[in-house]
């Protein structure tokens, strides 16, 4: 970890802002790249004076939400006209598929902004969003709130817990993801449940 993160000091350094805005835009585009970690590590650097607190969360921020935006846009443009032109000859597939498209909408949008806590899944929930055509306002409104969030709170621990960033980091992100994991579980739970009861009544109602 130390080694890797002296190779982004060194190139943190030489490049600026400039190389933390592409570094998160690409690890979130898909690049594998620590970015929890990162900004645990770009916070640390604010406390030793390397680099200033606003300047640092606003670039990692914004190096987030256009990596994300770019996805949704990919997706989008790229992978719903591909599933629908071809999904069908998938048969049981594309069915899967409309429905996951139903559910996104419904509850996973609620991924976008959990999911920046959760590794691994923050990498694919803009492309799925634009794969199902999840409204773009309602992509902004929980992508964007989602990364502020999440930049701001990381940026701050590193920035707070100085030289025990490292020691303390791995304990505390591997707690946030657990909790967020099980924040998404209650929501779908709920959700489903809300969703079955609205098909009873919706049975009922088309009774004689």
């Amino acid at each position: 970890m130390t080694e890797v993160m002296g190779t982004f000091s060194e190139y943190i350094a030489q490049y600026g802002y400039g190389a933390l805005f592409g570094l998160f835009f690409l690890g979130i585009l898909g690049m594998p790249l620590p970015e929890e970690t990162l900004l645990v590590f770009s916070g640390f650097l604010v406390s030793t004076g390397q680099l200033a607190y606003w300047p640092t969360f606003l670039v990692c921020f914004l190096g987030s939400v256009t990596a994300m935006t770019t996805a949704y846009w990919i997706g989008r443009t790229l992978g719903f006209p591909f599933l629908e032109r071809y999904g069908r000859r998938l048969g049981m597939g594309y069915t899967v598929y409309k429905k996951t498209e139903e559910w996104f909408n419904r509850v996973g949008k609620w991924a976008l902004p959990l999911g920046y806590f959760i590794p691994g899944v923050r990498q694919f929930t803009a492309y799925f969003a634009g794969i199902t055509r999840l409204p773009f306002p309602t992509f902004l409104l929980y992508t964007y709130a989602g990364g502020l969030f999440w930049s701001l709170l990381f940026v701050t621990l590193g920035w707070q817990l100085g030289e025990r960033w490292d020691e303390l980091f791995n304990l505390i992100g591997r707690n946030l993801a657990i909790f967020f994991i099980a924040v998404f579980a209650v929501i779908a739970a709920w959700s489903y449940y809300r969703h079955q009861v609205g098909l009873k009544k919706q049975k009922r109602r088309g009774l004689p």
